[in-house]
């Protein structure tokens, strides 16, 4: 059986993390999905401080199932080749700064009026208009401005960033529902469509419930009111993360009776939720291993469980995670997308595609004689050979990549 996307083509555009994210969820749906990168690759490629072989763990992580063909689109021959690829795809996912793609000619007014069809979507940080529309950004200047910064910190600490970036999954996750109903429409009318979002926007999104709070409380103006307002479910109990006398953490959901005498208490017994309450709380629980707080809260249902480290959750069943085989990695365990289905769709375990490494391979199927891409790949305009990966040093098991 083929995967739910079978048949549907994705030019892939994108760089960094939220687009190529929502472009490997279409290829894990069974979508042929060709990342298109520039001479020197895209920028994830050289993002972020762990590096194996030379990879990067940011293009690792969200470019799995595709295949790579480079292509200098600053050259005529170049963009030629890539606005025949967008004429042959159904989809095209781009999320370069506003303004960019229209420069470089693959816009979606351009591409859409020769292709009525073709789906085509943009990701974008702030939006095509506003006072940060040129603006580049990343996932924590997107948690500042939304909000969710404040809403992470505590009232008597400085804000703090989430450790995951919930910014691009969201805008990943949304960007590809997006894409996934603009085809169901397309196959009810034949149109295709014109998609716009933003992170801003879709941070703002996951936050619906406390801007609700937020806006019925009438602290919309003030970032410390907010903040304030975010952490008052916090403030009238005791729970919270905690260290254990092993040096482990857990998490602590709901007040328990054995804590009545280590908190001062307020009304039927429930543990105050003060500072002062809280430090006795944690002094208690400093005073055995991790596994006695466990097993002993455990058997009455308490809502307690660990604080893991992801070398404790990985472990999990084969359904969790799945291997591909990397061409200079070899065996690379991935994150599996979550999603379960019967009758089941097969696993996409294609690995994540070194630079260019199917360029001759896509531009023979849209036509090219090999001799055409021979003088165009001497002329710099498609680069076709693999560039030897660049030497990698650990370092307290932190991979670091040396530059010549």
């Amino acid at each position: 059986m083929s995967g739910p996307l079978a048949g549907v083509r994705v030019l892939d555009l994108t760089h960094f993390v939220a687009g190529p994210w929502c472009t490997m969820l279409l290829a894990d749906l069974g979508g042929e999905v060709i990342k298109l990168e520039p001479p020197g690759g895209e920028i994830g490629r050289g993002m972020g401080s762990v590096f194996t072989a030379g990879e990067s763990a940011i293009f690792l992580g969200f470019n799995r199932g595709k295949r790579s063909i480079s292509l200098d689109l600053k050259q005529p021959e170049g963009l030629a080749a890539a606005l025949k690829l967008a004429e042959q795809a159904d989809v095209v996912v781009q999320n370069f700064r506003p303004g960019t793609a229209e420069r470089l000619g693959i816009g979606a007014g351009e591409l859409r009026a020769k292709h009525p069809r073709l789906i085509y979507c943009t990701i974008s940080a702030f939006g095509p208009d506003g006072p940060y529309s040129s603006r580049p950004a990343n996932d924590p200047v997107i948690q500042a401005l939304s909000g969710s910064m404040s809403a992470t910190g505590q009232s008597e600490g400085r804000p703090e960033r989430m450790g995951v970036s919930l910014p691009d999954v969201a805008a990943a996750i949304l960007a590809a529902t997006g894409i996934l109903a603009a085809l169901y429409s397309r196959s009810r009318n034949g149109s295709g469509s014109t998609i716009d979002l933003n992170l801003l926007e879709t941070q703002l999104y996951a936050q619906t419930d406390l801007i609700c709070a937020a806006t019925a409380a009438g602290a919309m103006n003030s970032a410390a009111a907010t903040q304030e307002l975010y952490a008052e479910g916090e403030a009238g109990s005791i729970r919270g993360a905690y260290v254990c006398g092993d040096g482990l953490s857990l998490w602590l959901d709901t007040a328990h009776a054995l804590f009545t005498g280590a908190a001062a208490t307020r009304g039927a017994g429930m543990p105050d939720g003060s500072r002062a309450s809280r430090e006795r709380l944690a002094a208690l629980l400093r005073t055995r291993p991790r596994k006695h707080w466990l097993d002993l809260l455990g058997q009455e249902g308490t809502g307690v469980v660990p604080v893991r480290g992801l070398s404790e959750v990985l472990p999990g069943g084969p359904q969790r995670t799945l291997e591909v085989n990397h061409s200079t990695i070899g065996p690379l365990r991935q994150i599996r997308t979550p999603v379960t289905v019967e009758p089941p769709w097969p696993t996409v375990n294609t690995p994540p595609p070194r630079l260019g490494e199917h360029t001759r391979e896509v531009l023979r199927e849209l036509g090219f004689p090999d001799t055409e891409i021979d003088r165009l790949a001497a002329g710099g305009i498609v680069p076709t050979a693999v560039p030897t990966p660049t030497h990698s040093t650990t370092f307290n098991q932190t991979h670091t990549k040396e530059r010549p």
